[in-house]
């Protein structure tokens, strides 16, 4: 055989195996939950850790042991995790207790106290329940509670 002969003979080899190859990783792929075949181990989807991460978000005390208006909250609180992570707490308790966000008020008893807290988690959900966007809401808590005093 010739020299190209061999060399045209090799690179249909190469193709082919990429090919066989590249349909069996297309074919994992199309499993579900099948992470790619090529993806490095870091890379990877990790259900229990995403599980996990998402039940941290929900975690709030349990709102049966309030009453009134203070257990309302921390239902919206419990209920709706995503949408109070991204509102501010206007009562100071991100300088006080290290809060970040609004939910954060509801993951200890500081809800429970404060007076704003709950206020901004009742009109939160309730603009929420109205259609209003996550800018909206933020403004009208913003115009509503931001300089009030506890």
């Amino acid at each position: 055989m010739t020299r190209n002969f061999k060399i045209l003979i090799a690179l249909i080899a190469l193709v082919g195996s990429l090919l066989v190859r590249n349909a069996a990783i297309a074919r994992a792929a199309d499993q579900p939950g099948a992470a790619s075949a090529t993806a490095p181990s870091c890379c990877k989807a990790h259900p229990a850790t995403e599980t996990q991460a998402a039940t941290k978000l929900r975690r709030t005390l349990d709102p049966m042991q309030f009453t009134g208006p203070v257990r309302e909250a921390y239902k919206v609180a419990e209920e709706n995790p995503e949408l109070l992570a991204q509102l501010h707490c206007y009562c100071g308790c991100d300088r006080a207790n290290g809060h970040r966000n609004l939910l954060d008020c509801y993951r200890d008893h500081h809800g429970a106290s404060c007076s704003i807290c709950t206020g901004e988690a009742l009109e939160a959900k309730k603009l929420f329940d109205q259609g209003a966007s996550i800018e909206m809401i933020r403004e009208a808590l913003r115009a509503r509670f931001a300089g009030q005093v506890n």
